[in-house]
């Protein structure tokens, strides 16, 4: 009998764009009432949601790659095209053209992925210790 693909990498990536998007969104909420509350000028929101797109990248390649452990490169960075299509897209919609600016943006979100994907390839797991009889 032959044996079933195993789609755990593909479902692994998917989960990690997912809560890259998930807590993108969240981050952008918070952020945004704070500085809105601060009454801080527009100039601050871009490197904000540069910081926020980065992290949301982080967070998608690092869960992305940590049940894997190998190829963290490569899945951290696809793991993160779903946040980055979605930052894209919400940018554009919000902003009703297109510019630079939103390539940066998902620009950071591609390279925390890769950074992400690489730390949770690289992070030692812990062993337990031999007990002795």
């Amino acid at each position: 009998m032959p044996k079933p693909k195993d789609n755990s990498n593909l479902t692994e990536l998917i989960k990690g764009g997912l809560l890259g998007t998930a807590l993108f969104i969240i981050l952008t909420l918070i952020i945004c009432s704070l500085l809105l509350k601060t009454d801080l000028g527009k100039d601050t929101y871009f490197p904000f949601l540069m910081l926020v797109s980065a992290l949301s990248g982080i967070f998608s390649g690092f869960s992305a790659a940590r049940k894997k452990r190998e190829n963290g490169l490569i899945n951290g960075l696809t793991a993160s095209i779903v946040p980055a299509i979605i930052i894209l897209i919400a940018m554009s919609l919000a902003y009703k053209s297109f510019s630079v600016f939103e390539l940066i943006v998902a620009a950071c979100c591609l390279f925390g992925g890769i950074i992400g994907g690489i730390a949770a390839v690289n992070i030692k797991k812990k062993r337990k210790p031999i007990k002795k009889r």
